[in-house]
C-alpha cells in the first residue's frame, strides 16, 4: 500500500536537515513524506509539554532581543517555500526568529533538548534560503544563532559554502528522486517513525525474542 501522492513533492527544512546531518539512516522515510501524504501513526512523544517549553523559551528570547532595540519577526512570519528549478522539490521552513536591527538580520532556532548536528543544519538552511525566499530578508545581512536554554551558539554566514551548497542539493537530489531511497529499518528509528506497517511493511516494532543471553561468548 502506498499513500497519496503530493501534488508537488515538498519537504520540511527540519527534516531535510536530519537527512543532511546524518542523524536518519532510513532516507527512505525521509523521501516517502516528501513525495506522499498518508495516515500518520499517533506519537508518544509529549507535545504540549515541549510546546510550553519551547513557547517559554521563545518569550524570553524576544523580549532579550527586544530590549536591545531588533524588531523581531516570529515563527508563522518568517514561513517560506521555495521551488526548485533543477529538481522538481519544495522546501518549506518556519525560523523561530528573525531579528533585524538596521541592515543586519539574525535567523534563530530556539531549542529545549540536547544538542544535535541537524540544529546546526535547520539554521544553515534558513540562511541559504531565506534571502530568496522572503521579500522582507532579501537585502539583509544574516547570520544565524542557536539559542539552548544555557547557551547561545553563533552560526557565520560564511558557513554557508560551496561546500555545504553541494551537500544540500546531493540531499534534495535524494528526495527528487522517483526510485524510492533506500530502507532500513531499525528499531531505533522506526520507533520514532510516524508511517504505518501498511505503507512500510519493514517496519520494525518489537525487539528480537531470541534469548541473547544463551552463548559463551564472553
Amino acid at each position: 500500500m502506498i499513500g497519496v501522492p503530493k501534488p508537488f513533492p515538498s519537504i520540511w527544512v527540519t527534516w531535510l536537515a536530519r537527512l543532511m546531518a546524518d542523524e536518519i539512516h532510513c532516507h527512505w522515510a525521509i523521501w516517502f513524506r516528501t513525495r506522499y501524504n498518508y495516515e500518520k501513526l499517533i506519537s508518544g512523544f509529549d507535545l504540549a509539554k515541549w510546546n510550553a517549553s519551547h513557547q517559554d523559551l521563545l518569550r524570553s528570547r524576544v523580549a532579550d532581543l527586544e530590549t536591545e532595540g531588533y524588531a523581531v519577526f516570529l515563527e508563522g512570519e518568517n514561513w517560506f517555500e521555495i521551488a526548485g528549478r533543477s529538481f522538481l522539490v519544495k522546501v518549506s521552513g518556519k525560523p523561530d526568529i528573525v531579528a533585524m536591527v538596521g541592515d543586519q538580520g539574525f535567523v534563530e532556532d530556539c531549542k529545549t533538548g540536547r544538542r544535535k548536528h541537524s540544529d546546526f543544519y535547520q539554521v544553515l538552511i534558513y540562511l541559504l534560503l531565506l534571502p530568496f525566499s522572503h521579500p522582507r530578508y532579501r537585502k539583509l545581512s544574516l547570520a544565524g544563532r542557536l539559542i539552548y536554554p544555557t547557551e547561545v551558539i553563533e552560526i557565520q554566514a560564511a558557513q554557508v559554502n560551496e561546500d555545504f551548497k553541494a551537500q544540500f542539493r546531493s540531499a534534495i537530489a535524494i528526495l527528487n528522486n522517483t526510485t524510492p531511497a533506500r530502507k532500513v529499518p531499525s528499531l531505533h528509528e522506526c520507533r520514532f517513525c510516524d508511517i504505518p506497517f501498511q505503507y512500510c511493511p519493514e517496519r520494525v516494532e518489537n525487539r528480537l525474542d531470541e534469548d541473547l543471553e544463551n552463548h559463551d561468548l564472553f
